[in-house]
């Protein structure tokens, strides 16, 4: 298959958003600027409090909005757009992240040449604060744990045969928890370099307490599903050690009240447990973040 004249048929765009439709209209701008107008785009909008207040046929994309009235969450809106779109590959990107360099047609090619890919991970950098949050070590596309939400590209079949993302985080962690999954079926995430993701990362519509606290939460539960049974207490102790800092430090309660919940809730969610085994943890310690 020719993937540059066929990238249309293999690659859908999927965006969540909620109350930021200045950011979304910036990112669908990008996209076109980045010449994947070609590509169908599928808009789901997570109850926000008004309407778009654009015009989206303007934008001459190939773009499919989709408006709930009640809100379930980024990771619930994740997985319903991974069941609806029908081609091979998901291009994962938040309502303030759009491409701006780089050849997703390369991207895609060597996510074709690849028979364990679950997940390509991109470059990206934030031109608010002018840093990365995702940064390239090389120049070669390379191995890594996991991917970063607001710019990836999935291989759709896999991440529905592994279930999706598990919506009893809620919020927060539920890409390198789904990652864990994948590398235990040997189903491996990659960096590729060469496509750049700008991610504005907005303030609009963040809730900062919500984050710390899942966040905490969700990596109390990921250390009890994962971690070999013979390091996990030594784990869970110097997370809750980090996590405690971390809260005196920015001063925020979530981090805290996070930590709690996740403990609370070890019993609740047992059924999870995947724990990998030393050897299995070694490797995909050993391995580049994103």
């Amino acid at each position: 298959m020719n993937v540059t004249e066929n990238l249309s048929n293999l690659v859908t765009i999927g965006i969540t958003t909620k109350n930021r439709w200045q950011d979304l209209k910036t990112t669908l701008i990008n996209i076109s600027k980045a010449g994947l107008e070609a590509l169908p785009i599928l808009i789901f909008d997570d109850a926000s409090d008004e309407p778009c207040p654009f015009n989206i046929s303007d934008l001459s994309l190939q773009i499919k909005l989709q408006r709930f009235k009640e809100s379930q969450g980024l990771i619930v809106r994740r997985n319903q757009i991974a069941q609806l779109i029908q081609t091979k590959y998901y291009l994962s990107l938040d309502d303030d992240s759009y491409p701006v360099s780089g050849s997703l047609e390369a991207a895609v090619e060597f996510a074709e040449s690849l028979d364990d890919l679950f997940c390509l991970s991109f470059p990206i950098y934030n031109p608010v604060l002018a840093e990365y949050q995702n940064q390239s070590f090389d120049n070669q596309p390379y191995p890594v744990r996991c991917f970063v939400g607001c710019g990836h590209l999935l291989h759709r079949e896999r991440f529905l045969q592994l279930g999706g993302y598990r919506e009893e985080l809620i919020h927060q962690g539920e890409e390198m928890e789904i990652a864990a999954r994948a590398f235990q079926k040997n189903l491996h995430c990659y960096h590729f370099p060469d496509f750049l993701i700008h991610h504005t990362a907005s303030n609009t519509g963040r809730n900062w307490h919500r984050m710390d606290f899942y966040g905490a939460r969700n990596n109390v539960l990921w250390n009890d599903w994962f971690v070999p049974s013979q390091l996990k207490l030594i784990k869970q102790f110097r997370t809750l050690v980090s996590r405690l800092s971390l809260g005196i430090k920015v001063r925020r309660w979530g981090q805290f009240q996070g930590e709690y919940a996740g403990f609370r809730e070890i019993e609740q969610f047992k059924k999870y447990r995947q724990n990998m085994s030393i050897e299995c943890y070694k490797q995909w310690q050993a391995l580049p973040y994103t």
